[in-house]
């Protein structure tokens, strides 16, 4: 009881305030070691209403056994004094972790958000603490700006995919430019958002409007392209050098991975559907060349490395454009209705990702 030693070593590096008045304290889940954070009370008050109400309550007082001095004769008596103090203030001992809790206070201190990114493929491993610990503080405003942040990476529709698949075009010829494949010391991958973080994320605090993109992004990955193992190896290094994109396989749990099968597998026949809905209907006007032309065009999509048959949004955008990509095209009724068609299918996709997914079914 009273006064804990100062143990500067444990303070924590930027979250120690000098003129702070209150410390919290928690365990590293990492190392075990007692980490010390001395804050402002106002601010966390201003933030959360359950810590605004512990502030609130009358400190825990002890009564100390004290000896004073009275006309030269020593006496005992008694003095109240805070239970715990630290460094002068008040010492909150909280069951959080201190990852999380340093997670938590960065979002607190630092509302900007240099813990956000746009597009960085850390973010939800930055601020999965802080999210965490603002459900259980209730500091809602607090977890309405992490949520938006983490929206903003992932589309919820359509027409925001393409725009974030644009950049990650130009961003891909860029570092393709570089003969370390680096830009600023950064991969292709290290500068686009990262689908399994996001999808653990999501599940373990409720934001179901980024799971479709997280999912459809990640059922274009290889589980073979692992974000740890690529960065340990030289071989994984050549991978990420000519612009490999990996995910972090091992956050996802055992219902993640059937979700991503499932979808996997309704994404591949809706592929295999594109020939069949878009490429075999008659020509209309009934020309000769259109069968073949038609015929070849499917050949190309699938023979042609740079076009991914994983990715059939992708695909039907080529097939919006036909008369971009070939000299030999079926003829102009065929084309525009190939088109409309596509664009039709592509929204129809999206739309059903939510299901391919499996994503409406709660455990």
């Amino acid at each position: 009881m009273g006064m804990a030693a100062l143990i500067p070593s444990q303070h924590h590096p930027k979250l120690y305030y000098s003129d702070g008045n209150v410390v919290f304290s928690a365990l590293s889940a990492r190392s075990g070691e007692r980490r010390f954070f001395k804050v402002h009370q106002s601010l966390i008050s201003r933030q959360s209403p359950v810590l605004a109400e512990m502030f609130d309550m009358p400190p825990l007082m002890v009564e100390e056994e004290i000896e004073y001095e009275e006309e030269c004769t020593k006496k005992e008596g008694k003095q109240q004094k805070f239970q715990e103090m630290y460094d002068g203030v008040v010492l909150v001992e909280t069951p959080d972790t201190a990852e999380d809790l340093e997670s938590f206070l960065e979002v607190l201190y630092d509302p900007l958000g240099s813990a956000y990114k746009r597009f960085c493929p850390n973010t939800p491993v930055l601020v999965s603490g802080a999210l965490k610990l603002a459900m259980k503080y209730e500091c809602d405003a607090l977890r309405k700006r992490i949520v938006e942040n983490l929206e903003a990476d992932w589309p919820n529709t359509l027409a925001q995919w393409d725009a974030r698949c644009s950049e990650a075009v130009i961003a891909r010829s860029e570092h393709s430019q570089q003969p370390t494949g680096k830009i600023n010391g950064l991969y292709l991958d290290d500068r686009l958002p990262e689908p399994a973080s996001a999808i653990r994320i999501a599940s373990d605090y409720n934001i179901p409007s980024i799971l479709p993109a997280a999912f459809y992004q990640l059922a274009l990955l290889s589980t073979d392209a692992d974000w740890d193992r690529y960065r340990e190896s030289l071989s994984g290094g050549k991978h990420l050098r000519f612009g490999a994109r990996t995910a972090r396989w091992s956050l996802l749990d055992k219902k993640d991975l059937m979700r991503l099968l499932r979808g996997q597998k309704h994404v591949a026949s809706y592929t295999r559907s594109i020939d069949t809905d878009l490429f075999s209907p008659r020509c209309p006007r009934m020309s000769k060349g259109c069968p073949k032309a038609k015929a070849d065009c499917w050949k190309y999509f699938q023979e042609n490395a740079p076009i991914s048959m994983d990715d059939p949004l992708d695909v039907l955008a080529d097939c919006m454009r036909l008369d971009s990509l070939f000299t030999e095209l079926p003829c102009a009724t065929c084309v525009t209705e190939i088109g409309v068609m596509a664009e039709k299918k592509r929204s129809e996709l999206w739309r059903r990702l939510p299901a391919f997914f499996d994503l409406h079914s709660h455990s």
